[in-house]
């Protein structure tokens, strides 16, 4: 009983001490984002990382009525394209005032708004340019409202038959107008000052896989049209000036083959081959330190540096009115004080956001970078990964800056956690030169060396045998029969007419020298697809599949063996079983020296020498084929033609047996599926 007590007294001290604990702790000030960030990791998989933005205001009393653009003056006013309301709204968001509203009585629906930054000989500062679909016109009013110009259909010949509703618009310093018309699949309408027009600035290519491009090849136009098929390339959706000059553009589709374009003054995409977060971009802006912000359709925002490099999304979509997280995300623009600011077309409000200490670290180490202040930038981009020590973004910016300051060891090992194989390449180049400077006469020497002492020893051997001893040792290896059986194989590659002779005769190889090449044979291939140094390894160790790598290998070359016998059964071959297996076998003597031999050289190489390697493994590969085709006339006593005749028909009846695979695969699945459903509905009915 006193025990008792004891135990219940410590227990009632126990939750005393705790709550007194619980009160005196410091208190942890929660986010007030409403999404989450995401950015990337080496696997370019999605990683929730530190907040970027905050909501910040959520602008409700103005009135509007589905706003579908925004644009931001020199005075970090918003020019608003309140659609709806056929009006273009002139916002402070500093006094939290309208300044002005613009109306005209052939403005009908004021989709997209853009303001000139500076004057120029053909534009003002404050200019205001509107595109409105319905009416069929772009308006261009000065800074205080008032109507200075309007632009209609181009007068061309070369546009007569095409439509001009104007939904976005961007204009140069020269007045240059760069339009998105409704509907327009030739590209942005180029439009000059006086509104002649210039022709088509860029337009969009649609990527086809190859069942598209078999189908666009034998069907016509009306079996396309009923498959539901549409080649016609998409539309733009937005187009934007930044302040140098670059025009920008989005689309939104998945046959685009860059949904987010950087266009030179040609029209052509100078972002190649980046990450983007999404195919369904709405709106593009970017900003004075050339940070290129997108919208997409479903709520998203993401963020992107200069060169198209992704650093994060945060966003996304609900019914209900949330601050931070939209109904129709319909246009984004960013202040002078680099506050994103968005209209939800949906909810018919503007919602602010505001960066966090993290955004403005990230966009000052890119600024650094860009204005050569190396240091600064990798003390900076070094505070963002003691906040994440997984930003890939980091270890980029950090390798990047090393780069410049010729420090490529570092930045090796920091382009090497990024996962970044180009620029891995450079300093590594860097690198290999270096070494080569310090090493070259040495390397020089020791060869020279070598060659000296070879042939001192070759011909003091011939006087005194001193290495007779050595030389019984390795001939006994040599000699031994399964090291002898393997061997042969060498011999194949060089001497195939002659070998597989010998090896239909029985004379030379053998089936367990046959399966131990088989089985070397993988293991090189195995150490090609795992083993290549860090430029040419496209593969990480934990995606392999090493059941499918090792089943698909037997699969092939076993069936291609089976397939083959069953032919030359049919077609008076003299071959057995076990010696095409054996011919076969023999064959990839080159294969196993280009795979070990390209898996060395990747160590060594950098990705401008990527054309070598493909090289080696093509010729191994090629060789190999050959000595199959060979192997398969030799044992089988085939003419040329005969051979060609048989290869097709073991190939086409792998092919079949593959196809006939697939299709018992997939039935059975059908199967076992169709059970299930039958359990599940027996289950719901009769026993629940």
């Amino acid at each position: 009983m006193r025990l008792f007590k004891k135990i219940m007294i410590l227990m009632m001290l126990s939750i005393v001490l705790g709550m007194t604990a619980l009160s005196i702790s410091p208190s942890l000030n929660a986010s007030s984002s409403t999404t989450y960030t995401y950015a990337l990791n080496d696997d370019y998989k999605y990683v929730r990382t530190q907040d970027a933005y905050l909501p910040g205001q959520t602008i409700t009393f103005l009135g509007l009525n589905k706003p579908t653009d925004i644009a931001i003056n020199t005075n970090n006013h918003l020019i608003i394209a309140d659609s709806g309301n056929a009006r273009v709204v002139v916002y402070n968001p500093t006094t939290k005032t309208i300044v002005r509203e613009i109306k005209h009585a052939q403005m009908l629906n004021p989709i997209g708004v853009f303001t000139v930054m500076e004057t120029s000989t053909y534009v003002n500062e404050g200019d205001i340019y509107v595109a409105d679909p319905t009416s069929g016109f772009v308006f261009r009013f000065d800074q205080m409202g008032v109507l200075l110009e309007q632009f209609g259909k181009p007068d061309s010949i070369m546009y007569e038959v095409l439509a001009f509703q104007p939904e976005k618009i961007a204009v140069d310093k020269a007045g240059i107008m760069y339009i998105v018309s409704k509907g327009s699949s030739d590209g942005i309408v180029q439009l000059s000052n006086t509104g002649a027009f210039l022709g088509f600035f860029s337009s969009n290519k649609v990527t086809l896989n190859w069942r598209q491009q078999f189908q666009q090849f034998i069907y016509s136009d009306e079996q396309l049209s009923n498959l539901g098929m549409n080649f016609t390339p998409p539309v733009f959706t937005s187009v934007f000036i930044d302040r140098v000059g670059i025009v920008y553009s989005t689309s939104s589709s998945q046959r685009v083959n860059a949904n987010m374009k950087k266009h030179n003054t040609q029209g052509n995409n100078m972002l190649s081959d980046i990450f983007l977060s999404s195919s369904k971009l709405g709106d593009v802006f970017v900003d004075q330190g050339g940070i290129i912000y997108t919208s997409d359709q479903t709520g998203w925002i993401d963020v992107y540096t200069n060169d198209g490099e992704f650093i994060y999304t945060f966003g996304g979509s609900y019914d209900f009115g949330i601050a931070g997280i939209f109904k129709a995300l319909s246009a984004i623009a960013v202040d002078n004080n680099g506050h994103i600011w968005t209209a939800d077309s949906g909810n018919s409000y503007l919602q602010s956001f505001v960066p966090t200490d993290y955004a403005n670290m990230i966009y000052q180490a890119i600024d650094d970078y860009n204005e050569t202040r190396y240091l600064s930038s990798i003390e900076i981009w070094s505070e963002v990964l003691k906040l994440n020590q997984l930003s890939i973004l980091a270890h980029n910016g950090i390798g990047k800056n090393y780069l410049q300051t010729e420090q490529y060891d570092l930045a090796a090992y920091h382009f090497k956690i990024a996962g970044n194989r180009e620029l891995y390449s450079e300093a590594f180049w860097e690198l290999r030169n270096i070494w080569l400077q310090q090493n070259l006469l040495p390397m020089i020497g020791l060869a020279v060396f070598a060659l000296i002492a070879t042939v001192v020893i070759k011909a003091t051997d011939r006087k005194y045998r001193y290495l007779t001893g050595a030389r019984n040792v390795v001939s006994k290896i040599r000699n031994t029969r399964i090291i002898d059986d393997i061997l042969f194989m060498k011999k194949v590659s060089s001497k195939p007419g002659d070998s597989f002779y010998y090896l239909r005769k029985n004379s030379k190889g053998s089936y367990l020298g046959a399966i131990l090449i088989l089985v070397i044979t993988f293991l090189s291939y195995l150490l090609f697809v795992a083993g290549k140094g860090f430029i040419f390894q496209f593969v990480d160790l934990k995606d392999l599949d090493l059941g499918s790598i090792i089943l698909g290998f037997i699969a092939i070359i076993g069936l291609f063996i089976i397939c083959s016998y069953l032919v030359t059964s049919i077609q008076d071959g003299e071959g057995t079983l076990g010696q095409i297996f054996k011919g076969v076998a023999y064959s990839f003597y080159p294969f196993i020296i280009a795979s070990i031999s390209s898996t060395l050289i990747s160590y060594v190489a950098t990705s401008n020498e990527l054309f070598l390697l493909n090289t080696i493994m093509v010729v191994g590969a090629a060789w190999t084929l050959l000595l199959i085709f060979i192997s398969v006339a030799e044992i089988q006593n085939y003419t040329f033609g005969e051979t060609i005749k048989s290869i097709l028909l073991t190939f086409m009846f792998v092919i079949v047996i593959l196809l006939v695979f697939s299709f018992v695969q997939m039935t059975i699945r059908q199967v076992f599926v169709f059970f299930e459903e039958i359990i599940k509905e027996v289950w719901r009915n009769v026993i629940g």
